[in-house]
């Protein structure tokens, strides 16, 4: 579940709706409004992930396997890139220096980002798609070494 002091309206979660009836899907990714109370809304929702689809459908650009964007200024062939995702180290930059708080969800991709420039981030995500969170539960309990020695029920 979220934290509802990390969300603000345009913020997009991954949000259960609770309609499964085979037109939709039990998740939803969904923008929170500004007609909704926060904290209520923010226990009925996941954070989404940030992965290289996420960041493609944000406007980033792979270059080189790092993930870039530049904020529209004129210089911007002479700078570093204004945010950049560098996949070897993990680590995200804000004009070629580190940024202290490392973002590791959408909401906070979108927060950074509008706290820089003043301006939302454009995001363009399709239908939800399962992921490994919303995988099936293994309620089968596996023996912990390779060769475990098992027992017969009484």
């Amino acid at each position: 579940m979220l934290d509802p002091r990390e969300v603000r309206a345009g913020n997009w979660v991954i949000k259960i709706t609770g309609t499964d009836t085979g037109k939709r899907s039990f998740f939803e990714y969904k923008a929170i409004g500004l007609d909704e109370y926060y904290y209520t809304f923010a226990r009925a929702c996941f954070p989404i992930e940030l992965s290289p689809l996420i960041l493609e459908n944000c406007g980033f650009n792979n270059v080189s396997g790092d993930w870039q964007i530049n904020n529209g200024g004129e210089e911007e062939e002479e700078r570093p890139a204004f945010l950049q995702y560098k996949a070897r180290e993990k680590c995200w930059y804000l004009r070629g220096m580190k940024i202290w708080s490392q973002p590791a969800y959408l909401h906070q991709l979108q927060n950074i980002y509008y706290a820089l420039l003043n301006k939302e981030l454009n995001i363009r995500l399709g239908k939800f798609e399962n992921i490994p969170m919303m995988g099936p539960i293994d309620f089968f309990i596996k023996p912990l070494r390779k060769y475990a020695h098992t027992r017969e029920l009484l």
